[in-house]
């Protein structure tokens, strides 16, 4: 029974030397029986990883809004993005505000003036009805019947006077019908709606119908669900928020050590603009914040006194319904965003406000649809060529030491480690393995001690390239009792710090194409009875 149990075990190790030529006697790849011990070599982990499946682990991807871009030269690129904040014109501009339980609106002569709401500096031209209800509300207190017509004068549809013609009994209050306001056009050059009417005894004379109640006219309208689809006349000077947020842009996503510098980063803004009138933009807020909370103030030559002016479709040139964009860059050669990078921020804030016709033109006609906007983005670019230093990252494998998870270890002499990596990257990596549980409880550690190196960066020219590839074997040895221990792992646990090649000290490119191969063997020598 001893011979059938130690030829299972000698078996997958023959088998083992078509899939693993890496490995020779030495390599973990042989099996000898010389006098009373035998070495076999088990195969715990072989994988390949190019560099964009390894910046994705690094990076690990969980922050909303940021990705890596692969660009044709193979270079890669990482945006941390935040929410693209929009700004409906409703939100800012309110025209015509007409509540839907507020009281009727008394007219108190046969013609009257009615004052808009409109934003402060506005000057409405034209207005175009989306959607309205108007109610008219005649009250006779006469003894004799009355008849007539109410107007809007300054509203029409299809080149039709609003109006609606009333007759009304004697000593009787009378609603009309639900009046419909849709596409009807509203012109207007002082804010303000002119309401009218017309009423007649049965004689033929014109009257103003007496107050019912002392203060309370005769006559009065309630408008409901008034919105317009579009708005024209003169935007005035003032201010108004735009958008404040916060963009999380934490290179390094663990909870390890690590300094890393980006040779180029950008941040760019892009505004895209349906209000049709010119808008300044004015950045209240542009800091970055360190992980110990220190605020670092972003500075450019961009923007003119903190302000930038914003694309817009303009009236003049027939562009209502179009969107204009605005792309504003910070980069190295405008603005110290390099600096602030070389200290590892972790969050971007912003704050914009807005300013209508900040220059003050009253010769510019501008305009708003329902559907005007302002959307403001920004986003963080960082091309991956730059230096780093013990960049931590972590990542989790499956393990299976297969039958040697519960062999007697009175039969182990002695358990080696080996550990093969062929490295076409310019980045160096020091690791520490951890063996866990199924329940990803830590059992013991591959080392003692300190992480240490088992992969070199390949040799890299003056441009940051790499020149070739780099093979590094790492050994280690395990006693018995360890291994008792260990074996009975489920995963592996890696907690790795990348260093660029030259000590960090120098920028290198990181490619998409480029790849390292890692490889985990056991050997063990063991005792035959």
């Amino acid at each position: 029974m001893q011979y059938k149990f130690w030829l299972r075990l000698l078996f997958p190790a023959v088998v083992l030397l078509g899939i693993y030529p890496a490995c020779k006697k030495v390599g973990l790849d042989e099996a000898e029986v010389a006098g009373h011990t035998a070495e076999y070599a088990f195969p715990l982990m072989s994988t390949t990883l190019n560099m964009q499946d390894l910046m994705f682990q690094v990076l690990n991807d969980t922050l909303s809004g940021d990705t890596i871009v692969v660009n044709p030269d193979n270079t890669m690129t990482l945006f941390y993005s935040g929410d693209v904040a929009e700004k409906p014109a409703s939100d800012i501009f309110t025209f015509f505000d007409f509540p839907p339980n507020a009281p009727p609106i008394p007219i108190p002569d046969t013609i009257y003036e009615y004052p808009l709401t409109v934003p402060d500096s506005v000057t409405i031209r034209r207005a175009d009805v989306l959607t309205g209800e108007l109610t008219v509300i005649i009250i006779n207190s006469l003894s004799e019947p009355i008849h007539g017509f109410f107007s809007i004068p300054q509203m029409s549809k299809n080149g039709e006077v609003f109006k609606w013609p009333f007759t009304v009994a004697a000593d009787t209050n009378i609603f009309s019908p639900v009046l419909h306001l849709d596409g009807h056009t509203l012109l207007s050059d002082s804010n303000t709606l002119q309401f009218r009417y017309e009423a007649y005894l049965p004689d033929g004379t014109r009257i103003k119908l007496p107050e019912p109640f002392p203060g309370f006219p005769g006559v009065g309208l309630r408008l409901q669900n008034f919105t317009l689809s579009y708005v024209e006349g003169y935007w005035g000077y003032s201010e108004y928020p735009l958008t404040r947020d916060t963009i999380d842009i934490d290179i390094n996503q663990t909870s390890l050590k690590g300094n890393i510098k980006v040779k180029d980063p950008k941040v760019t803004m892009v505004v895209s603009n349906s209000w049709g009138f010119p808008t300044r933009g004015v950045v209240k807020y542009l800091s970055f914040l360190g992980k110990d909370g220190t605020e670092y103030k972003l500075e450019s030559t961009v923007f003119n006194n903190d302000s930038i002016d914003f694309a817009y479709p303009s009236w003049a040139a027939g562009e209502v319904g179009q969107t204009k964009y605005t792309k504003v860059v910070l980069d190295g050669t405008n603005s110290n965003i390099a600096e602030i990078f070389n200290a590892q921020p972790v969050r971007l804030i912003y704050e914009v406000a807005g300013i209508s016709n900040a220059k003050r033109d009253p010769t510019i006609t501008g305009f708003l649809t329902d559907k005007s906007t302002i959307a403001l983005s920004m986003n963080v670019e960082l091309v991956l060529e730059g230096s780093a230093q013990d960049f931590g990252a972590e990542q989790t494998l499956n393990l299976n030491f297969g039958d040697y998870s519960d062999i007697d270890t009175a039969k182990i002499e002695e358990v080696e480690f080996k550990l093969v990596t062929e490295n076409g990257t310019p980045i160096s990596a020091a690791l520490q393995l951890y063996f866990q549980d199924e329940n990803g409880m830590a059992i013991d550690s591959l080392f003692r001690d300190e992480p240490q190196f088992i992969m070199d960066a390949a040799l890299t020219d003056a441009n940051g390239n790499t020149t070739g590839s780099k093979r590094t074997e790492t050994f280690v040895t395990m006693d018995i009792d360890r291994f008792d221990r260990v074996r009975r792992a489920k995963q592996i646990f890696l907690q790795t710090y990348f260093t660029t090649a030259n000590g960090g000290m120098v920028p290198v490119k990181l490619l998409a194409t480029q790849n390292a191969t890692v490889k985990l063997g056991l050997k063990v020598k063991t005792k035959i009875f």
